[in-house]
């Protein structure tokens, strides 16, 4: 499942978020209109443990695996989103899992449906998933993801996939998976390479975790903005 999603926050917002665990911005954010939906191969924010604790980078979405050594086109297996369930067992997502792992900030994500009727090479109908902040800075929420460095054909790449799993209540009618969205607290935990890992994520949330919103692409973003994307 390839989804989009949204960061419509400051980059210098996460710092008062990590509190206690101060976040080192190593890269120029990515600059990108607010309204512009975030895409599979795409740059965005990915915010890892780095050597004085945790550092905010701009990687690409649509993770390339470590023993891929060719262009980076070449590689056309579908890793923008790794399955919860294959994180220990697919060759692409285990040593990832077992050592890299990061988050994500985002503040709503979208998902497609086929309307009644629907045929391929027909538009699908789209929504933004959001949630009701339960404080000031839980607007923004984080994706669980993993991480991989690769040396290809083009230079060295590093790249991420968001963890998905079985949709919950609210998106089961809309499609069978859905992301990992975590609150800070959970966010710090998935971190840990000593924690609960996988055994701690939910993606089967109940009734009432998201707000769809149907948001037509038109009525998102202006055509003449979408042609310049």
């Amino acid at each position: 499942m390839s989804i989009e999603f949204h960061l419509r926050a400051h980059p210098g917002e996460d710092h008062r978020r990590f509190e206690t665990t101060p976040v080192f911005w190593t890269d120029t954010p990515p600059q990108r209109p607010w309204d512009a939906p975030i895409k599979p191969t795409d740059l965005t924010f990915m915010i890892r443990d780095g050597d004085e604790g945790l550092e905010a980078v701009a990687r690409r979405w649509w993770m390339v695996p470590a023993f891929h050594k060719g262009p980076i086109l070449a590689w056309k297996t579908l890793c923008a989103n790794a399955g919860i369930d294959a994180l220990e067992t697919s060759p692409i997502f285990r040593e990832a899992y077992g050592a890299r792992r990061a988050l994500v900030p985002l503040t709503s994500f979208i998902v497609y449906g086929e309307p009644p009727g629907w045929r391929k090479g027909q538009p699908k109908r789209r929504w933004e998933a959001t949630w009701r902040p339960e404080n000031p800075t839980d607007k923004v929420r984080y994706f669980a993801a993993i991480w991989d460095r690769a040396e290809t054909a083009d230079g060295s790449l590093e790249s991420f996939a968001t963890v998905t799993g079985p949709a919950g209540a609210d998106l089961a009618g809309v499609q069978e998976t859905q992301p990992v969205v975590l609150t800070l607290a959970q966010g710090l935990e998935w971190l840990r390479l000593d924690g609960p890992g996988k055994a701690g994520l939910t993606t089967e949330t109940p009734a009432g975790t998201y707000e769809l919103n149907e948001q037509p692409r038109e009525a998102v973003i202006s055509r003449e903005l979408r042609r310049s994307l």
